[in-house]
């Protein structure tokens, strides 16, 4: 038996009942006696109402946004909103417990904080709340930060929290799984408290947050769906934040109809492109590109959304899913593209795909054999955040673990011209050099099934990227018996306009 564990005799159950009530009688009027003793004040009988979520952003753009917080009763809330020319703005809402209150003629990039009140009561107040509004579309600067699969209320997830937190961003973005086993609030509104009052959530649905129906609650009714549609029962939606546009996908069952999905994100990406966007962003909760639990997962979304990747020129898509962080070269048609310029990308010729599913969940793993491993430059399993901070000319993407220490960053830029690959042919294994360990490291590609650094390089011959048996003996002739010598670029290291850099790794030079 365990120590402190109940013992009952074997009683009657009348005469186990009658102590039971014994007892709850003396706890009762123990308990009055003791109450008796602190008197209550004029009107604390009934209760002050108390804050029991909140407050928190929603739908805030330019000009507007809608401040939502729930009280243990129903109230006249109220908003005082301070702006940066110090002028004072209020709103009241109706008498309700739920309250979703909404400020407009906002400025854009500029500034505010707030207050929430009951009647004259101060529910809350302090730095946290306050918030910067969008700067025009195509114009200023956004620090968002991305987590994902978070939705624990773990030590983990508080900790990663706290980094966010110090950060200041903008966007609160999300790539799904809110939401475990656990309540609403201890799941997101808790951990994220601060961060939330003074940060616009804008989250994508994983297949763990359609829990929420089992709590009788609708995703609308917690959070706003920008630019919504009545027509529209996914959470699927898209918006405009200063230089960036962003596209939230929903969660795709496998065996689910998505095609009213798919013909929305065509619509969407190609219109933004049209507008002259500079960056196209999309999360969603599947990873496209995965060396982790799921790397041999089979959904088609794995398949057709590279497809308007491409075709839309997507700069990032950021997923979750699978527990870690993993963050891939440059990819367009499958093939890696200007993995050579890692980790500053001027105008790559492919989408970054972002897995971040590190929010505060139990860790997952590398998986071995994974057939995507080609295209990840990076695979951590840590708990983390991804940092965006992003201008007109710059996308810098950090990644930082639940300490604040960085895992990962990289720059894509779109100041200058798309440069050339820089290589000596022949140097098969890029030591500057093109001598007999160049043939041995090609014939270890073509039989061993050895990697290359850059396939580009190992083409002695300058036929292509396609490497057979001739390259190294092409090499081998040229060495020691007095065969030509590899074309352009060769003797000296030089960029090549037109060279086929795919899965070139690195350079030489």
């Amino acid at each position: 038996m365990e120590p402190g564990a109940w013992v009952v005799s074997a009683v009657s159950r009348r005469e186990f009942r009658f102590r039971e009530k014994v007892v709850s009688y003396r706890l009762l009027i123990f308990v009055f006696l003791v109450m008796s003793c602190f008197p209550l004040r004029a009107g604390e009988d009934e209760g002050e109402p108390e804050l029991l979520r909140g407050p928190y952003l929603q739908g805030l753009n330019e000009t507007s946004v809608e401040v939502i917080w729930l009280t243990s009763e129903a109230i006249e809330g109220r908003i005082r909103c301070v702006g940066p020319d110090e002028r004072i703005l209020e709103v009241t809402g109706p008498l309700s417990s739920n309250h979703r209150l909404r400020l407009d003629g906002l400025s854009p990039a500029s500034r505010y904080s707030y207050s929430i009140y009951s009647g004259e009561d101060i529910l809350a107040q302090g730095d946290h709340l306050r918030f910067r509004t969008a700067p025009p579309a195509g114009e200023g600067t956004l620090r968002a930060v991305v987590v994902g699969d978070s939705g624990t209320g773990s030590v983990a997830q508080a900790r990663v929290g706290g980094v966010m937190e110090g950060l200041e961003p903008d966007l609160f973005l999300h790539t799904g799984d809110l939401i475990y086993s656990r309540s609403l609030d201890s799941a997101v509104f808790l951990p994220y408290r601060n961060l939330l009052s003074g940060t616009c959530f804008i989250p994508s649905r994983g297949n763990h947050d359609f829990n929420l129906a089992r709590m009788d609650l609708e995703w609308r009714d917690v959070f706003t769906v920008p630019n919504d549609d009545n027509e529209r029962t996914g959470v699927y939606y898209s918006y405009d934040w200063g230089p960036a546009h962003f596209t939230v996908l929903d969660y795709i069952f496998i065996h689910s109809d998505f095609s009213a999905q798919l013909e929305f994100i065509e619509q969407d990406l190609a219109a933004a492109r049209q507008r002259g966007v500079r960056w196209l962003i999309i999360y969603q909760h599947l990873p496209i590109y995965t060396a982790g639990s799921y790397a041999n997962y089979s959904h088609p979304i794995r398949q057709l959304l590279p497809e308007l990747c491409d075709r839309y020129g997507v700069d990032l898509v950021l997923s979750g899913h699978d527990h870690n962080y993993q963050r891939s070269y440059p990819v367009r048609e499958r093939v890696l593209r200007d993995g050579w310029q890692d980790p500053v990308f001027e105008r790559p010729r492919g989408t970054v795909y972002i897995v971040t599913g590190g929010g505060g969940g139990v860790l997952y793993g590398e998986l071995d054999g994974a057939r995507d491993r080609s295209f990840i430059h990076t695979f951590q399993s840590v708990h983390h955040c991804v940092v965006l901070d992003i201008s007109a000319g710059e996308l810098r993407t950090r990644a930082l673990d639940s300490d604040g220490e960085l895992v990962d960053e990289f720059r894509i830029r779109k100041q200058g011209l798309h440069p050339s690959l820089p290589f000596l042919r022949g140097d098969a294994n890029l030591d500057g050099t093109v001598d007999i360990g160049d043939a041995i490291m090609t014939l270890g590609f073509l039989f061993l099934g050895e990697s290359l650094p850059c396939p580009a390089a190992a083409d002695s011959t300058g036929e292509g990227i396609h490497l057979v048996i001739t390259r190294p003996i092409y090499t081998l002739r040229f060495l020691f018996m007095g065969g030509p010598p590899p074309p352009d670029p060769f003797p000296f290291c030089e960029p090549a306009a037109g060279a086929d850099d795919a899965f070139c790794y690195e350079v030489g030079c």
